[in-house]
């Protein structure tokens, strides 16, 4: 006999199928764009980080966009540092961006810390050859799996309270 409680609902099963609609049209964007899918679904998670509002998007992008920028300076000051002082730049390095990046939790628009190192991630992962262009390419990506992530957000919420991303 099959438990009721396990059988998905219809609105169950309509969020996934929203889910999984926004997220293969969000590849398949990437794809055609030739961008990096991967970074795509980082957005993703950024924005499910601290799903809600539109807002909360904004903050989500600010955030991950922010953690790419202080990627792409970590990395310049680390070759600059690195032929001075050896692999203690990098250490030092670490420890001044987790300080600067941990002491804005509290914040209201940029506090998102999972957002800022899912940013940082994102530009030591793909750490372009073309820093400027390289850093535009992965915001602009990343924006829109945060974009994504707030329809397919929205469009649950369309259905009822929804609980399955």
């Amino acid at each position: 006999m099959v438990d009721q409680a396990q059988v998905p609902s219809a609105k169950y099963i309509r969020d996934t199928l929203i889910a999984a609609t926004i997220a293969s049209a969000a590849a398949f964007t990437c794809s055609m764009l030739e961008l990096p899918p991967w970074a795509m679904f980082v957005g993703w998670v950024a924005f499910f980080s601290q799903p809600g509002s539109a807002f909360s998007a904004i903050s989500s992008g600010i955030c991950v966009a922010l953690g790419i920028l202080m990627g792409m300076t970590a990395a310049i000051v680390n070759a600059l540092l690195l032929p001075m002082m050896g692999n203690i730049a990098f250490a030092i390095i670490v420890f001044s961006v987790a300080f600067v990046v941990v002491s804005l939790r509290g914040l209201p628009l940029v506090g998102n810390i999972i957002a800022w190192f899912l940013g940082l991630i994102t530009f030591f992962a793909a750490y372009p050859a073309n820093v400027l262009s390289g850093v535009i390419g992965l915001t602009i990506v990343t924006a829109l799996g945060i974009l994504a992530g707030y329809c397919c957000s929205y469009l649950q919420s369309l259905t009822g309270e929804s609980k399955a991303n």
